[in-house]
Parts: C-alpha cells; structure tokens; sequence
C-alpha cells in the first residue's frame, strides 16, 4: 500500500497541472460567447412570456368578439330573452369558452342589473357568481362604478383569494355594444394560467396597467417592482427589459437575474479538467503493480475506501455483509408481492376494481396466473352467548392463525389456495375447485373442533365454481348471500354450498333489509320513481323467481309501512279512509298485481304526507328568514349570515329566499332598507340623512344608490318632497 500512496501523489499532481492548463485555454474562448447568448437568451425568453400573457389578456376580448356574434346577445341587453333563449345563450357561452384559445379558469358575463350571471358551466344569480370568482360585494360595486364612471375604460385587472387563500386575477371587461345598457364579462386565471412559469424560472414578470403595477409573478415581491418602477432599487444588478401589449395601457416589465459565473459551460470546463485528470491517473494505475488491479478493483467494487490491513479479509467480509443485505431485500421483495397480491384480491372481492380493469390488474401479479376453477369460501365468525370470557380481536386473530395453519398442512405445496381477511367477522379463502370438495370435511372438523374452545359460532359457505380467477368475486357475493339469509333458510349446517340452498331459496320471501331501506328512503323523500322501481322489484322477484307466499310477502310490506307511521307518528286516519290498518290493506289482497297496487297506493299517500309536511317547514322557514331580515337590517348581514342563523346551506337558503319572496337576499334587504328609510324620513324630516343611513345598516353613498334605483330621486329630493306634503297639510 506504502508504494501505491507514492504513486497516487504523484498522479495527483501530474494531473493538476494538466486540468490548469486545458481551463486556461478553455476559458480564453468561453466568456465573450456566453455573454452574448446570454443576452439573446434573456431577450427571447422576455418576448416568450409577454407573449403568452398577451394571449390571455386577448381572451376577453375575443370573447367579446364571439358574443357580439350571438344573435341572443342584444335581446338578453335589451331584456327580451326567453327562458327558453337564456339556455341557448348559456350553451352557447360554454361552447365558446371550449374553443377559446387561452387556458382560464372560468368566465362570467352579466348585465349587473338583473341579478343573472352566465357562466362557462352554469348559470346563477350575482351572490352565486361572486362566490365562485371570490369577488366581494365592494370590489364588485367599485369596477361597476368605475365602468360608468369613465365609458373609454374598457377592462380592470382584481387580485383575489380562492377558497384556499391561493392568489387569483379576476380581468373584469366592460363592452358597449350600441345598447344602452352595458355587458360585462369576466375572466379569471390563477397565476399559472396567466403567466408561463416554466418558462418564467427564478425570474420576474410585472403586468402594469398605465403603468401601474396590477399583477405579477417570479422571485420579486410587489414591493421591490414599485421600487424598480420609481427608481428607488438598485439597478446595477438587474437586467430590466420594457415591452409593449397588444392590449391598450398594458405593459410589460421582466427583470432577469445576472448573469451566474457558475454555469453548465464553466463546470463542463472544470469537468473536462476532472476527466483529464482522472484519464492520467487511470494511464498511471497501467504501470503500477500488476498483481494489485483486481484487488483494487474488488475493494472499489465492494464502495468503501480500504486503505490498510488485510485486503482479502476486507473482501471476504463485504462478500458476507453483500448477501446478508441480498436476502434482507429478498424477504422484503416477498413481502411487498404479497402484500400487493392481498390488497388486489380484497378489493376484487368486494368490488371496488372496475370490470375494464380486473385483466389489466391481475396480468401485473405473475403468482396468481394459475387455472381455474376457483371457488370463494366465506368464514363468518359470531360470539355465542355459553362464553363467558369476553369477544376480542386477538381471539378471532388466533383462530384465524389456526385455521391458516391448518389448511396449509391438508394442501400441498403446488395447490392453490389464498386467504383474505375481509373485516373483523369475515374472511375469505379462495381454493381451485377440485380442492373444494378434499377441504369440505376438514373445513367441518377444524370448526367443530375450535368453537367451543374460543366460544366463537363459525360457519363456512361455499360460492359457487367460477372459471377464471378474475371472476372470484361473483362467487363470494353469491356465499356472501347465503351468510346473510342463513338464519331464514333454516341450516344449521357448518359448512354449507349455494347449490344445496336453491332449492331452500325457491319458498322463501325476498325481501331484503337493503331493499327494504331503499323503499323507506324513497317514500320519506317523496323519490316516487325509486319507490316504484323497488316495489316492482319486490313483487316481480317473489312471483317468477321464489313463489313465495303472498300473505307473508302482504305482512313484511304491511310492517314496513307500520314502521314508517309510528316513526313519523302518522295515523291511518289520516292517509286513509275508515281508519283501517294499513296491514290489513295487504292481508285482503288476492293476487300479486293486486298486492302491487294497493302498495303502491299506500306509499303514494305516505310520500304526498311526506310532501306536505316538508312545505309546512319551508313555509315555517321563510317566516324565520324575514323575521331575521327584519330584526338584523340594522347591521351589515349577508346570506351567509342568515344561512349560519338557520343552521342550513347557502344555496339551500339562497333558493328557500328565492322562492317565497320572489327576489334574491340582496334585492329583498336593499328593497327593505329603501322603505325603512322611508319611514323614519316621513317621521321626522329634519333628521340628516347621515343618520338615516346608519339607522338603516349603510353608508349616504348606498342610501342615495337605493332611492336612486327604487324612487327615481336623491334621499334629499325625497326629504324636501315630505316637508312640502307636510306643510301643504297644515
């Protein structure tokens, strides 16, 4: 080793003096190039992202474009449009959003004026369009003024906050089209949309709007871009290049960093340097000793640095320690397949792969690519009241363990044969089907054996035979049936097959607790359709299939139908005439079809109760919305105020309100406030208006808009006209 250090110093420093060499010639020819390039490359990326922007402030007035073409825009503007043409206009709407050029979040277009909002996937009313654009009710009040205010003012630029204070720009449009009354269009884009940011890198991309700063995006923040537009930020260390728009009054500003002096070029130079220096040691290494190269090449092999001691022991240890690790990973690997293995059969068996899906999937697990036919056999496993020490997990855990066991020593090692445990009382195991019949007897002992020692009621079902493995779960499902009617089919056997339980199944009544809940569900929610389909379903199965007994089929509809009136605490009398038992409806009925009608009778005046009672509460909350209106005009309510008031949904509420008032939360409390302020006017003349506006929960600005919009006159005019009436009184 002593003659090898000689060796590598000496390489080392034969091999410096070589790279300081080639970075001297190297460098002499790097420099003024990539100063040039990097200049062209600043410029080209400067236009790239202007020109993307630029593409997303043209989308709305290409929208406009596209709208103006509609023959529905001017009779919208002009408020003739059917409800029959406002859907076509929104269809239209959404199939010009799809062919728009420019990727946006969403758009909107309204008159303002009418409280309805076409969206690019909805329509709604301005309350419903605010929440989905985040825009609130003074910013949204403020571009509308401004709008009127300045006609040449074509579109404003809104910075707002999604639902998850993530940043988005609102780019509000406002388009005269010969009508008086204005359309106003709506576009939003998250930053990503309205700026390239893979292209964008550490750097920075200003939008400014008469050169005002309005968005942004990059490494800056807004305070060092109004610093770099007034002049106060140094800019010796910032490459600052001004475009134009092909939008009015908007500008670009992109400020890339300095030039880096580590570059790809200069460390391809330090790396050429490295190479040659690693090529003179490697022709160096040629003429060291012979006999040392493939010891040196094992112990580089094996990653660590051996510089002393026993060569051949270091490698005889790392030969150990490599295949200690290669069959740690080995195991893991085991683990991980079967893992992977039990999570796809778990969820095959309960249904949660898709169809289209299930080939594609079980092609990715070579273990399981074996013939079939394959049968699912289902454990159910239930506590018995004769023990006495308490049910638990691990207890069922360890006759789970045993029964694995067990069944591991009757197979051999080339069968077949795979368990998955469902949920705490389930488990499955899936066998080929010349393994079924071999395991039926042993399945019986093992559970006859187990049960009284643990106090556990196990029974075994097994589903029918299935030829592919991919079509397991149509066998468990139908054993899974069996376990779940078990108790009505009168078996007490241990191990039971679906084919000895047909024949049981033919005098038996289907009517299972899913669908039973199903029926219940639909008539309490007036679902007439679903009601129906389950009631059909119930008497078609019953007569084709089971040939049940029709008064016991009339006694389980009859004791539905009684569970949903005590429930509800309705009484015969009142859905009924005579006041019969509704049990006794179903008792009198002679045919199926007849059974079929009188229920349908039945859960048809259950579901108008139903009906009934639910627009007494509506009614009863529409009373509790203008009570609260009433009492809370004063103070600054929303509808999301009301909405937590009442303990209900804002679109619930925003419909409810909709609905009994015929206007929208917004109008209905403006409209309130217009009056109130009416009132306390006509009461005492001489108030100021100031106080007038604060007794009414709103600004003189608000109150001069609503007596604006609802009277024609200003507060003052209105004022002046009841002095007059009074003193013409006197």
């Amino acid at each position: 080793m002593r003659y090898y250090r000689k060796m590598f110093w000496m390489l080392v420093g034969i091999a410096v003096t070589y790279t300081i060499l080639i970075e001297v010639v190297f460098l002499g020819f790097y420099w003024i190039p990539s100063k040039r390039e990097f200049a062209s490359d600043l410029e080209k990326t400067a236009r790239q992202l202007s020109e993307f922007t630029d593409n997303r402030l043209q989308a709305p007035e290409e929208t406009t474009l596209m709208i103006n073409l509609s023959e529905y825009t001017r009779k919208y503007l002009g408020g003739s449009l059917t409800n029959y043409e406002k859907v076509k206009y929104a269809s239209f709407v959404t199939t010009m959003y799809g062919i728009s050029s420019a990727k946006k979040y969403a758009i909107a277009m309204t008159k303002y004026d009418d409280d309805y909002v076409i969206m690019n996937n909805s329509t709604g009313n301005i309350d419903f369009f605010q929440s989905v654009f985040h825009i609130s009710d003074g910013m949204l009040e403020h571009v509308i003024d401004s709008f009127n205010e300045n006609r040449s003012e074509r579109m404003q630029i809104l910075k707002v906050k999604d639902d998850t204070d993530n940043d988005m720009y609102v780019i509000a449009r406002c388009e005269w089209l010969g009508i008086p009354q204005p359309l106003y269009i709506f576009t939003a884009f998250y930053p990503e949309q309205l700026f390239h940011l893979d292209a964008l890198s550490s750097n920075t991309l200003a939008l400014l709007y008469k050169d005002e700063l309005v968005a942004s995006a990059g490494s800056l923040d807004n305070g060092t871009l109004n610093a770099v537009l007034k002049g106060e930020a140094d800019r010796s260390r910032l490459n600052i290049h001004y475009s134009d728009s092909s939008v009015a009054n908007f500008r670009y500003l992109y400020i890339a960093q300095p030039q880096k002096i580590v570059t790809p070029a200069l460390l391809m130079i330090i790396g050429s340097g490295l190479l040659a220096m690693a090529a003179s040691i490697g022709l160096m290494l040629v003429i060291t000793k012979k006999m040392y190269r493939p010891i040196k090449g094992v112990l580089h092999t094996a990653g660590d640095d051996f510089t002393a001691g026993d060569e051949f022991a270091h490698i005889s240890n790392t030969i150990v320690s490599l295949h200690t690790d290669m069959e740690s990973i080995s195991q893991s690997l085991e683990k991980y397949k079967a893992s992977m293995e039990n999570t796809f059969l778990h969820d095959l068996l309960i249904g949660m792969i898709p169809s289209e899906q299930i080939a594609a999937r079980l092609s990715e697990l070579p273990q399981l690519q074996v013939k079939g036919p394959f049968a699912a056999i289902v454990l159910k496993y239930t506590e018995t009241t004769q023990f006495s020490g308490g049910f638990s997990h691990g207890m069922t855990y360890e006759v789970k363990q045993r029964f694995m066991n067990s069944m591991e020593k009757v197979l051999s090692s080339g069968d077949f044969f795979r368990v998955i445990d469902i949920n705490f009382e389930t488990q499955v195991i899936i066998v080929q089907v010349e393994q079924a019949d071999f395991i039926t007897e042993k399945l019986r002992n093992t559970l006859i054996s187990v049960e009284p020692e643990y106090g556990l009621d196990i029974r075994a079902i097994i589903g029918p035979a299935c030829e592919e493995l991919g079509s397991i779960h149509l066998s468990y499902r139908q054993a899974l049936h069996i376990a779940d009617t078990r108790d009505y089919l009168a078996s007490h056997a241990k191990v039971i097959k679906t084919e000895e339980m047909k024949a049981a199944w033919k005098e038996t009544v289907y009517y299972p607790l899913q669908v039973e809940q199903t029926l219940i569900n639909a008539i309490i929610h007036c679902k007439t359709s679903v009601w129906q389909s389950a009631l059909e379903e119930i008497i078609k199965i019953n007569m084709t299939e089971r040939n049940a007994s029709l008064a016991q089929l009339g006694l389980m509809l009859g004791t539905t139908v009684n569970r949903i009136m005590d429930g509800s605490q309705i009484e015969s009398s009142m859905l009924l005439q005579g006041g019969k038992a509704m049990d006794h409806q179903f008792r009198t009925c002679r045919t199926y079809r007849e059974l079929q009608q009188q229920g349908g009778e039945v859960f048809a005046a259950l579901a108008a109760w139903f009906a009934s009672e639910q627009e007494k509460s509506n009614n009863g909350l529409a009373e509790k919305m203008l009570a609260y209106v009433q009492a809370s005009y004063k103070e600054e309510i929303t509808l999301f105020d009301l909405a937590d008031h009442l303990n209900l949904s804002r679109n619930y509420v925003s419909t409810l309100f909709k609905n009994s008032t015929g206007r929208n939360f917004k109008d209905y409390l403006s409209e309130y406030r217009y009056s109130q302020a009416c009132r306390i006017i006509q009461e005492d003349p001489d108030k100021r208006i100031k106080d007038v506006a604060e007794q009414v929960g709103c600004n003189t600005e608000i109150l001069s808009r609503l007596f604006v919009r609802y009277s024609g006159m200003l507060p003052n005019d209105y004022r002046q006209q009841i002095s007059r009436q009074i003193q013409a009184g006197d």
